[in-house]
């Protein structure tokens, strides 16, 4: 091997060793759950928004993002150190771009989770945070290719917040 080889590879095995050694890590691999819960329960959010459905795509998506990760087991509420609920605070429609002017082409859908995890024997308050988020969609003309693209702006929402949720929850920076 060559001297400047060899210091080349010095060099990095010391910056892998001294960014383990405070702490780094990846987004979504570190840290430790609030209150140092050991296992989960998650509740079905609360809908406060007149779309009817979102309880159910924003509570499963939060649900496969923590079963993807496999950091906390998810337990009934009886068995869980802790449970995260809240509610589907809002959700505003709004336009972005126009054809014209009776005409919308862009529309944003924009939606606010208002979370809460508890430890489940004491309800101490362990985390608790706000989330927004909002994505576009082409407003078609027909009102049922428009209801399908708005779903699909929502579902991406929802995969979006649970990822961040996760990270957020388990992540101190």
């Amino acid at each position: 091997m060559l001297p400047h080889s060899k210091l080349a590879l010095t060099v990095v095995c010391l910056l892998v060793l001294s960014l383990l050694g405070c702490g780094y890590h990846f987004a979504g691999t570190g840290g430790q759950a609030p209150g140092d819960i050991k296992s989960i329960a998650i509740d079905v959010l609360q809908n406060n928004t007149a779309e009817i459905g979102l309880e159910s795509v924003f509570t499963n998506a939060i649900l496969n993002e923590f079963i993807r990760w496999k950091r906390l087991p998810i337990k009934p509420r009886k068995e869980a150190d802790g449970v995260l609920g809240g509610s589907i605070a809002e959700i505003k429609i709004g336009e972005v771009s126009h054809v014209d002017s009776d005409k919308t082409l862009t529309s944003r859908v924009t939606i606010t989770l208002k979370l809460v995890l508890k430890r489940v024997e004491t309800e101490e308050v362990l985390w608790k945070k706000n989330f927004s988020y909002y994505e576009e969609y082409v407003e078609t003309g027909s009102a049922l290719n428009t209801t399908l693209l708005r779903r699909q702006a929502t579902n991406k929402i929802a995969e979006y917040l649970a990822e961040k949720i996760h990270i957020d929850m388990f992540e101190a920076f």
